[in-house]
């Protein structure tokens, strides 16, 4: 691989760790609130639950911390929530640590929070849970779960769950999972999971999953999988699959993978394989794989070690064998099976003076 496709992917690297360090905020920094809590929650006094309640067992309207309330329930700060059954709105982030259920409506001037969210949950400021998030919630700065988020998810700046996201998912800087994503992911700047990605996942910047990517993945900068693509995937600047590419890979500049891959795979200057390529492979400057098969199209050089099928380049250099048709101003092989086309045409294996001939050459 050349010194730039290596700086490629580790550019790709850095976006994600620079989106990781962009939203930690809106998730670490609660989790750091929530253990020094948790360190002093047994020497504090329970939190109180005084409130005033037009209620009958638990149903109806009730004002203050009431821990239980089937119907409309109107607080200030919430602390040692057991369960909510329809409308729950506070003025305040809950306190430390997160507990109890809320099913139906949450509402919160600055955020919503319980152990789980059910419903919709909406926050100026963000929503957060301990547990899980359930069906819709936004957040006018971040969404924030500490295990898992399902449903339909918008945070103006971020969608952060350190479990796994699976639904819809908007972030306006970025969406970021730390099991994996499944559905539609559509962040500003980028989209990051430390597991498979399955679905489809758009981002400005870049999309990266440390897993498998199954489905659809478009990144304006790049799109990276640490496994395997399985369908389609685009990077404005590059497209990176470590253990190989199943469908279609479009990089702006490059296309890379140290596996191999099956079906079209497509870079503005370079396609690399450290295997196979069966397919189509097309690139303004240079193709190269260990194994060709199918057709290959470069503006400069196609690079094999071993050639099926027909290779089209201004330069075909196979350092094998040739088994197929290879088209170019030269072309060269060490062991040369079947037919070259070109200006002047190398066949090792040829006794003299058939090694080196214009216009055409066979095995003789």
């Amino acid at each position: 691989m050349t010194v730039g496709l290596r700086w490629l992917r580790v550019s790709l690297a850095l976006v994600a760790v620079g989106l990781l360090t962009a939203l930690a905020p809106l998730g670490p920094l609660a989790a750091q609130d929530t253990t020094a809590t948790r360190d002093t929650t047994p020497l504090s006094p329970p939190p109180g639950h005084f409130h005033v309640g037009l209620t009958i067992n638990h149903w109806g309207l009730s004002f203050g911390n009431a821990p239980r309330v089937t119907g409309i329930r109107l607080n200030v700060e919430d602390a040692g929530l057991e369960r909510v059954n329809g409308v729950n709105v506070t003025l305040w982030k809950p306190r430390e640590p997160l507990t109890g259920t809320v099913n139906g409506l949450a509402v919160g001037i600055v955020a919503p929070g319980a152990a789980d969210l059910n419903g919709v949950q909406v926050g100026l400021v963000g929503v957060e849970a301990e547990r899980h998030l359930r069906w819709l919630s936004v957040g006018g700065l971040g969404v924030v779960s500490r295990r898992a988020i399902e449903g339909i998810t918008v945070g103006g700046l971020g969608v952060v769950a350190e479990g796994a996201i699976h639904g819809v998912a908007l972030g306006g800087l970025g969406v970021v999972a730390e099991r994996e994503m499944r559905g539609l992911v559509f962040a500003g700047l980028g989209a990051v999971t430390q597991r498979d990605l399955s679905g489809l996942a758009v981002a400005g910047l870049g999309a990266v999953a440390e897993g498998n990517v199954r489905g659809l993945v478009v990144g304006g900068l790049g799109a990276v999988s640490q496994g395997r693509l399985t369908g389609v995937g685009i990077g404005g600047l590059a497209l990176v699959a470590e253990r190989g590419i199943d469908g279609v890979g479009l990089g702006g500049l490059a296309t890379v993978t140290t596996g191999d891959i099956h079906g079209l795979a497509v870079g503005g200057l370079a396609v690399v394989s450290g295997r196979t390529i069966t397919g189509i492979s097309i690139a303004g400057y240079r193709v190269e794989a260990t194994h060709l098969a199918g057709l290959s199209l470069a503006a400069l050089t196609v690079t094999t070690r071993d050639l099926e099928g027909l290779s089209l380049s201004a330069y075909n250099r196979v350092r094998g064998p040739q088994r197929g048709l290879a088209i170019g101003l030269y072309n060269s092989a060490e062991e040369l099976k079947g037919v070259q086309i070109g200006i002047l045409n190398r066949a090792k294996n040829n006794c003299a003076p058939f090694k080196l001939l214009p216009l055409l050459n066979i095995h003789l």
